[in-house]
């Protein structure tokens, strides 16, 4: 009997390990998908114009940097890197003290219009953005925002409330209120609670918002583009290699490659928060 126990543990184990084998050969592949257009951007930021018509998926023949030079100085990219810095860091920073306050006082509202204000603020995700477009931009001249950093900086807070305040809402709803209560008996007062007690639990689900967010203002180009009209930040600033009838592919791919790194570090650094802030905000509520 133990024999035959032993044989049916070392099938189950093999079948186990020929599945996760499966798995992971099948995740490579995706992945390798999903990284091919990258690499392709990659190889070709490294070739000048006439090797990239003649064949884009081979590898460069002359390797050059003139490609990221040239990037470098005709789209003014310092200014535009600082300008993406500030509309991403100022977005950023507003969007998580206006949702965190707001996904708390929800949380602890005993009430059913908080429920009422959650399914408001959920309804607005499902409204494209191209459907208020139009108004939204009559909207910010009329309140002089067009033309400036901090109008857009302001309008990125607003679109972007509704998916953090969903879920720091459902990640305090898992916080015992316990903690807050014998905070309270301790004499601290609500400010301090906030920030001393209650803060510091939300910091996972706060890394993620801020690493979703940093991925679309960083990338955006339709919302600088109609409320700022100026090439003032990085995904505005590559309309330089852009003609009606001639496009810079080399300068495009160096571009791409340059715009992209600062926010692929940023995710790297800030990765490990995602799926546990993600997972702990939709699951706890």
């Amino acid at each position: 009997m133990n024999r035959v126990a032993t044989l049916h543990t070392r099938r189950r184990s093999l079948r186990r390990q020929r599945r996760g084998v499966g798995i992971t050969v099948v995740t490579a592949l995706i992945a390798l998908v999903f990284f091919f257009p990258v690499l392709i951007a990659v190889l070709n930021s490294f070739k000048d114009k006439g090797e990239i018509i003649a064949s884009a998926l081979t590898l460069p023949q002359a390797p050059t940097l003139e490609n990221y030079r040239t990037v470098l100085e005709a789209s003014n990219f310092p200014t535009a890197f600082l300008n993406s810095c500030l509309v991403t860091g100022g977005g950023i920073v507003l969007n998580l003290i206006v949702s965190t306050l707001a996904g708390y006082a929800l949380a602890r509202w005993n009430s059913v219009w908080a429920d009422v204000l959650t399914l408001l603020f959920l309804s607005s995700m499902f409204v494209p953005f191209h459907t208020i477009m139009i108004s939204l931009l009559t909207t910010a001249k009329g309140m002089h925002l067009t033309g400036h950093i901090y109008g857009l900086i302001l309008i990125y807070c607003g679109l972007q409330c509704p998916i953090p305040i969903f879920l720091i809402k459902g990640f305090v709803d898992g916080v015992p209120k316990e903690l807050e209560e014998a905070a309270m008996i301790d004499g601290c007062g609500t400010v301090r609670l906030f920030f001393s007690v209650v803060l510091p639990m939300l910091k996972p689900i706060l890394a993620t918002v801020a690493v979703l967010n940093a991925l679309w203002i960083w990338n955006d180009f339709l919302l600088p583009y109609l409320i700022l009209a100026k090439p003032v930040t990085i995904p505005l600033s590559q309309m330089y290699f852009y003609g009606q009838y001639n496009q810079q592919w080399n300068l495009i791919m160096a571009g791409f490659v340059v715009s992209t790194i600062p926010v692929v570090l940023f995710f790297l650094l800030m990765q490990k928060h995602i799926i546990n802030g993600i997972a702990a905000g939709a699951v706890k509520g």
